[in-house]
């Protein structure tokens, strides 16, 4: 169990938060709020980097909920937002493991000149504020640059910085929207639809950690630091490929084709038996998805739900001659998987060599026993919210394993390790900032009443 370094550790001399892994000697200040900077460097402490998470008392990162909780608004332990709501929020607490919480405001003088000494010393400055809002604050390139000439910073605003849209406001919904990504979704001659998820926040995410580690790897070449730039709308797009490709070539705008597939034939959900053992109660949806591309899968398929025939079918051959009979063939399919568990469906087209896999909900996803297995499924004990299972990480290196080292913190929970650690602040040094409310362990809100 990941849990944080107790007394005992402390009192060995050693650092309770000495890091391993690939990124192990990488230090990040972390400005970024809500998904999608807090996802990249989530990836990044997985793997062994120090991320010092900066927040402000009277700017909390936004995921954290209210400090005065609405009933029925956000994920909280056993539906209770606790004497520390702030601490308790599901969605703040599964992106920042692994990572160090510094609360102090850097607006402030003392702050400021605190924030740049940290600087001096940071590999990599992150932010993900609108377009020109970290200038405005003061830390703009030339700033960090002026401390640490090897610095790398990476801005990701919702668009980019400059350009006719750049100071715009955006979440993870609008980035959809504008990346083309929620025209493509839905079914057809029906009304675009969101995904489940925000995928604008994640893709951005993901795409910063890799623009980071070659940021590093530039540097550790040329010595020299870089300006990342990265618009989150863009990024966006970039996970569209033959839609784009198809408009540029011929003008043509892809349709929504809801679970079907542009390539395969046939592909989509299929409605299952109920299976309470792993989606819970009846009443749960039960479905199977599965794609066929090739002649091989398609006999594979056809044998499996009980109609040889159609393999050898000259009218079944292609991929466009099962496109045109998709209703036909669902129908069939669709007759087959009710009398099936979707893991039952899963597994036998599995062994009939068809890609298919059971439509998992969170219960299903939580408790799979592949998952488990594999342990990807660490639990954490996380001082105001207790023990609780947290998605691990997805790769396992063989030399220098990364992992989930532990949960995530609380509000300034490592103010003092961070300035004294890194920094070599003396306790005079830190309480007189505390006394001026530059650091702080609680939201200005609740401290003002």
């Amino acid at each position: 169990m990941a849990t944080e370094p107790s007394e005992a550790s402390r009192a060995t001399g050693a650092d309770p938060y000495a890091r391993k892994g690939p990124l192990e000697d990488v230090l990040i200040l972390d400005c970024s709020m809500v998904w999608a900077g807090p996802y990249a460097t989530k990836l990044l402490g997985d793997m062994g980097a120090t991320i010092v998470k900066v927040e402000a008392a009277r700017h909390m990162d936004s995921v954290r909920g209210l400090a005065r909780p609405v009933p029925g608004v956000g994920a909280y332990p056993d539906n209770d937002p606790g004497a520390e709501p702030w601490n308790r929020a599901g969605y703040y607490n599964k992106l920042n493991r692994n990572k160090l919480s510094l609360c102090m405001d850097i607006l402030e003088p003392a702050g400021r000149e605190v924030f740049l000494e940290l600087a001096a010393q940071a590999d990599v400055v992150l932010e993900n504020f609108g377009g020109g809002v970290f200038n405005r604050m003061g830390y703009t390139l030339e700033a960090l640059q002026a401390v640490n000439p090897d610095v790398i910073l990476v801005s990701m605003p919702p668009s980019g910085n400059g350009g006719p849209e750049g100071n715009y406001v955006g979440y993870g919904v609008a980035i959809e929207q504008l990346g083309g990504i929620v025209a493509r979704t839905g079914y057809a001659n029906d009304i675009p639809m969101k995904t489940g998820i925000n995928y604008g926040d994640p893709i951005a995410g993901i795409h910063s950690a890799g623009y980071i580690m070659t940021a590093l790897m530039h540097r550790r070449r040329t010595g020299r630091g870089s300006f990342v730039d990265l618009s989150q709308r863009e990024a966006a797009i970039m996970w569209l490929g033959d839609e784009v490709v198809k408009y540029e070539l011929s003008g043509a705008i892809a349709d929504r084709i809801g679970n079907r597939d542009a390539y395969m034939a046939p592909s989509g959900a299929y409605r299952c038996a109920p299976d309470e053992a792993a989606l819970g109660p009846a009443g749960h949806d039960a479905w199977v998805g599965l794609a066929v591309d090739t002649l091989e899968e398609w006999g594979g398929l056809a044998t499996t739900i009980g109609h040889p025939e159609l393999a050898s079918d000259p009218a079944y051959a292609t991929v466009e001659g099962r496109r045109a009979h998709h209703d036909a063939i669902d129908a069939l399919i669709t007759e087959w998987t009710l009398q099936r568990t979707p893991d039952e469906a899963m597994r036998e087209l599995q062994a009939a060599g068809v890609a298919a896999g059971s439509v998992a909900n969170m219960r299903r996803v939580v408790e799979d026993p592949h998952l488990r297995a594999r342990g990807f499924w660490p639990e954490v004990d996380q001082p105001s919210v207790g023990r609780h299972l947290i998605a691990g990480v997805s790769w396992h290196y063989s030399r220098t394993p990364g992992g989930v080292r532990w949960a995530a913190p609380n509000l300034g929970q490592h103010s003092d390790y961070v300035l004294r650690t890194i920094l070599g602040k003396t306790d005079e040094e830190i309480e007189a900032l505390r006394a001026t409310g530059v650091l702080s362990n609680y939201p200005t809100e609740l401290l003002e009443g």
